[in-house]
């Protein structure tokens, strides 16, 4: 099977330890090992394992040879026009780009069927959920423009930020009160009471660089809790928390000073 799947694809070099590990994450645990092999479409998980790997050759096999096949399946949702090489390009981005240390989506591939078929189920759901975006941000749009001209920034995340302000301060609020005492206290020190990083060193006995990496480390804690919190408050999309937190982000330093007390 091994050299089926080197010769399908030759131009790529994929260590044959890397393979078979990627390989026995996808065999079940019970059963009959041989019968669970050939099951399995190997050579085409073989090509998956070196996109996921970084290969930059299986890369451009997937670009020219396989991405293209979805085409007709996104037809389908969105009907002629453009919109295929749009879902192409996303759904390319979303199955090898990995995130926060994970795997890329494209790992998910298990081989159980044609890899050509597991892509163009994909690329439904990526046609799909873009219609849904392009309709909810068509909407977010009408209902803020009905509220009054809006100057600059961005509609979709005003709009989330207003409606979601009370879950935001209230999951901030129990982001804060359960971080540590001195993290909490940096923060007040430096946002709430305005003092530099070397005032605050000198009043810990320690290098302002420290102190540096306590307020960032204090901040990435709260931005973590506080993404915890929203999602078990709310039903969002993936894509709305995700644009929500944005502009969490972008407001959390004033946030801070509102919310941490002057003195503890």
């Amino acid at each position: 099977m091994l050299a089926n799947a080197r010769a399908a694809w030759p131009g790529l070099n994929l260590p044959e330890a890397t393979f078979l590990r990627y390989l026995a994450e996808r065999l079940p645990e019970e059963g009959s090992l041989l019968d669970a092999l050939r099951r399995l479409h190997v050579t085409d998980l073989y090509l998956a394992c070196a996109c996921t790997e970084g290969l930059a050759a299986a890369q451009s096999v997937l670009d020219t040879r396989f991405l293209p096949k979805v085409d007709a399946a996104v037809a389908r949702v969105e009907g002629s026009g453009n919109k295929a090489a749009e879902v192409r390009q996303r759904l390319r981005e979303r199955l090898l780009i990995s995130e926060d240390g994970r795997p890329p989506p494209l790992a998910g591939y298990q081989g159980t069927g044609p890899l050509v078929a597991w892509l163009r189920a994909a690329a439904v759901r990526t046609a799909l959920n873009l219609r849904r975006s392009e309709r909810r941000r068509a909407r977010v749009e009408e209902e803020v423009l009905s509220e009054g001209p809006v100057v600059g920034g961005d509609l979709e995340l005003d709009y989330l930020r207003q409606k979601h302000r009370v879950d935001f301060q209230a999951a901030l609020a129990e982001a804060l009160a359960a971080l540590p005492a001195r993290e909490r206290t940096v923060l007040r020190l430096h946002f709430v009471e305005g003092l530099s990083l070397e005032r605050i060193g000198a009043m810990y006995q320690t290098h302002k660089s420290t102190v540096s990496r306590w307020l960032a480390r204090a901040r990435e804690e709260v931005l973590a809790e506080v993404r915890r919190r929203l999602a078990e408050r709310l039903q969002l999309s993936a894509e709305e928390l995700q644009s929500l937190l944005r502009a969490i982000r972008s407001q959390l330093d004033a946030s801070l000073s509102q919310l941490l007390p002057r003195s503890e």
